[in-house]
């Protein structure tokens, strides 16, 4: 899969986790994350061999699968009007890098298309991690919306078909 060029937009990264030193022994936990399967696992391949060029034995495990943004998802359509008629202006539209449980689903669900969105959180994963209270009641009435919006155009169709849901 090629490049995103996403401008602004770390597209795969690599973080050093845990580090364990016995006497005898040594390990590291890396924890690379990418929007494409083909980051991560280029990032992991050459991890493991430049640890073999040390004549030390690496070993891949536990990969976390990427989630690549879809400009043109009917979801996201439908998720930018509502939230404009819910709060009388244009939503702000992000692609992060992070290590999010959509990537799983995709992975199960190649087909599924979906969001992610939350409330504005301020140094997440770290000591002070905060969240700002008042786009949690935004969130959950953005969500509400939402939900209502897909019941709408699901009976829609059911109607334009001639059966009742």
């Amino acid at each position: 899969m090629p490049n995103l060029q996403l401008p602004g937009v770390v597209e795969t990264s690599n973080n050093l986790g845990m580090v364990a030193i016995t006497a005898d022994a040594g390990s590291c936990n890396f924890m690379i994350r990418s929007l494409l399967d083909s980051g991560s696992e280029a990032l992991a391949d050459e991890i493991v061999s430049l640890f073999a060029l040390s004549g030390t034995v690496a070993e891949k495990a536990g990969h976390y699968p990427g989630w690549a943004p879809n400009p043109g998802s009917p979801l996201l359509a439908l998720c930018r009007s509502v939230y404009a008629r819910e709060f009388g202006g244009e939503s702000t539209v992000q692609v992060i890098h992070a290590g999010l449980e959509c990537g799983l689903i995709v992975a199960r669900y190649p087909d599924l298309d979906m969001v992610s969105f939350g409330p504005t959180i301020r140094g997440a994963h770290a000591p002070g991690e905060r969240v700002e209270i008042a786009t949690v009641g935004h969130c959950w009435r953005l969500l509400q919306a939402i939900l209502t919006a897909i019941a709408a155009a699901a009976d829609g169709a059911a109607v334009a078909a001639g059966r009742r849901r």
